[in-house]
């Protein structure tokens, strides 16, 4: 509910709060006298667009703020922007604030921080209800009459179930699209992967096979070198075939001679046994290496084979990735590609099979759901056409038509809230034909409807007593005190006979002070109210009847 409005510098307010209660709440005063300020201020709060004019003359800014009492569950936006930006409420207390400044810039505040005129109109139309100027009547959009349907109807477990199943849907529909689309590239680069994939496949690389293949092409080219360098090697490792003195026969010599030394000092017999070890290294080494020379052979052929192989592994990575790990993860992606256009065709036919099955079902769930709201739409339709009989539109015929859509998240249902005031023209939608009075009427009558169920906790109503009098504005009267036990009414009237039955009533005055105009606003008791709505009977505040007449009226409220 709404529990402050604060307003400075905006028209002819210049400071004005007020603390709004629970319940039934009238605003009354003379023409001219200021009402409509208050529409434009809670205006601002709905994201309209400000306008520089509405700044007090001689001020740099105006500025209008709330706060409302919102109680758990937290309408849908709110909790998802409070979420969003990491904020949280006070004692349940949201604080919304909108400044205008003169240069025609605004800036919007929830809870102390900047938000944008989007995120506010969306978070106080939750809050708010304006049954005015029409771009702030909610029945107008048809979103929203379609929502109305499905509160009144009871239609949460069946609307629940159809989006459960649509979900489905969708999900499914992307995945096919997706596998189409996967299939058209795959399609358009069959041909050069096939070609990739052929030309890889011939070649056969190997994973570091380039790498070994330069280590041979290097041996072979260095063939005479190698040769060389190992003949000497062994030649001095043994030269007993050129009569000469070996390394090895040096060891055997020097094994020998300590052999003898350390019989004499047994201390010895340590390097007797390093030395033994070193001359078995040396041997093998030297038999390793005279079998690796012995086994050496210079093979042209064996170079060119060598070099071609790896010309073909530079080509294939030149061409398909910066080495072979790259060339050979191109190749994998390359198969898998061209199975998809083999397997593709398959699978998308098993996806759209399977989509046709679930779209069934969805418009099966869908045709539940269209049959639960019709039903539904004829009993809120004689229920609003009964009310709108009691209030001043006794000819009036109201009816909900609906037309089938193209699968949306909401249903296969548009539905249009249509209106006849008077007898002998078409049914039209209310949008179309309905003054603001009678959209005021209208919105009352679904209102009081859908009062256990509207999750709109402020409704503010303007114009709901133009053109009806007597018994029919006795019968408004009752349908908005009805409707305040269960939502907080704000009404803005002319009628004495609507005032008199608020639980509350504020006052809006103005006057004229050196030159400049003020209007004020503050809530009346007592006598003060018995004044007020004397005058709203005969336009006098004071003679003897008029006074009588408002006790009476006031009387009968309580």
């Amino acid at each position: 509910m709404l529990e402050r409005l604060e307003i400075h510098n905006y028209a002819l307010i210049e400071d004005s709060c007020i603390d709004f209660k629970e319940g039934f709440t009238v605003i009354t005063g003379e023409t001219g006298a200021g009402k409509s300020i208050l529409l434009g201020a809670l205006s601002l709060l709905l994201g309209e667009k400000a306008e520089v004019q509405s700044i007090r003359s001689g001020c740099e800014s105006a500025s209008v703020s709330a706060s409302f009492f919102i109680p758990d569950p937290l309408p849908l936006f709110l909790a998802s922007y409070l979420d969003r930006e990491n904020i949280a409420l006070e004692d349940g207390s949201l604080l919304i604030s909108r400044v205008l400044k003169i240069n025609g810039r605004s800036s919007t505040t929830i809870q102390g921080r900047l938000a944008t005129r989007s995120d506010l109109a969306s978070i106080t139309q939750e809050l708010l209800d304006i049954s005015a100027q029409r771009d702030h009547q909610s029945l107008l959009s048809s979103a929203n009459q379609l929502a109305v349907l499905d509160v009144f109807g009871s239609c949460k477990k069946y609307k629940q179930e159809y989006q459960e199943q649509y979900m489905l849907y969708q999900e499914l529909y992307r995945r096919l699209e997706e596998k189409k689309q996967l299939l058209q590239n795959s399609t358009r680069e069959a041909e050069f992967l096939q070609y990739a994939v052929d030309e890889i496949k011939k070649v056969d690389p190997k994973v570091d096979e380039d790498e070994q293949i330069q280590q041979q092409v290097q041996v072979i080219s260095s063939y005479e070198q190698i040769y060389e360098a190992l003949s000497l090697s062994v030649q001095m490792l043994s030269s007993l075939d050129h009569g000469g003195s070996s390394v090895l026969s040096n060891l055997h010599t020097s094994k020998n001679q300590l052999s003898l030394a350390a019989k004499a000092d047994p201390s010895l017999e340590s390097y007797l046994d390093r030395l033994e070890s070193t001359t078995i290294e040396i041997e093998d080494i030297y038999q390793s290496l005279r079998d690796y020379l012995g086994g050496m052979n210079y093979s042209q052929e064996e170079l060119d084979n060598l070099q071609g192989r790896l010309s073909q592994l530079q080509r294939l990575k030149k061409k398909y990735g910066p080495s072979l790990q790259a060339v050979l993860r191109f190749f994998e992606q390359s198969q898998q590609t061209l199975s998809l256009s083999i397997d593709g065709e398959i699978e998308i036919s098993k996806l759209e099979k399977q989509l046709k099955i679930e779209k069934e079902e969805l418009f099966k769930r869908a045709q539940i759901l269209s049959e639960k709201r019709k039903s539904a739409a004829q009993k809120l339709s004689k229920e609003v056409e009964e009310k709108l009989r009691t209030l001043g539109m006794s000819q009036a015929l109201f009816s909900i038509s609906f037309s089938e859509t193209d699968i949306r998240s909401e249903g296969i249902d548009a539905v249009s809230y249509d209106i006849c005031a008077n007898p002998g023209l078409p049914m039209r939608s209310i949008k179309d034909v309905a003054s603001g009075g009678e959209l005021s009427r209208i919105m009352l009558a679904v209102k009081t409807s859908l009062k256990q169920s509207d999750t709109v906790g402020t409704l503010l109503y303007d114009e709901v007593d133009a053109g009806i009098g007597g018994s029919v504005a006795l019968s408004v009267a009752q349908q908005l005190s009805a409707l305040s036990k269960t939502h907080q009414v704000i009404v803005i009237t002319h009628l004495a006979s609507i005032a008199s039955m608020a639980d509350h009533q504020f006052m809006v005055s103005k006057e004229v002070r050196e030159n400049m105009s003020y209007s004020y606003i503050k809530e009346i008791f007592g006598d003060q109210r018995q004044k007020e709505i004397a005058r709203m009977l005969s336009g006098e505040s004071s003679s003897t009847e008029s006074l009588e007449h408002a006790k009476r009226l006031l009387s009968r409220r309580d």
